[in-house]
C-alpha cells in the first residue's frame, strides 16, 4: 500500500512539473501585458526587460498584426 500512494504521489508530481514551463509562461506573459489587452506590444516587452530586437519580435509577430499574442509570446520566449 505505501509502495501505491508513493507512486501515485510522484505521478502527480511529474505531472505537475510537466506543465511548469506553461504556467510560468502564462504567468510572464500577464506581467508583460501592462494594459492587459490580450497583446504585448514592442514597448511592452522592453518596459517589462525582454530584450528582443525590432526583427526579433517582428519574426515572432507571426500573424503580423504588431504585437504578440499569448501563443506567440509564449513561441518568442520558450
Amino acid at each position: 500500500m505505501k509502495k501505491l500512494i508513493l507512486a501515485l504521489s510522484m505521478a502527480g508530481f511529474a505531472a505537475l512539473s510537466a506543465q511548469a514551463p506553461a504556467l510560468a509562461q502564462e504567468a510572464d506573459f500577464a506581467k508583460v501585458d501592462a494594459n492587459a489587452d490580450g497583446m504585448v506590444s514592442m514597448e511592452e516587452a522592453a518596459a517589462a526587460g525582454w530584450s528582443w530586437s525590432e526583427d526579433d519580435f517582428k519574426a515572432a509577430d507571426a500573424d503580423g498584426d504588431g504585437s504578440l499574442n499569448a501563443e506567440e509570446f509564449a513561441a518568442a520566449a520558450g
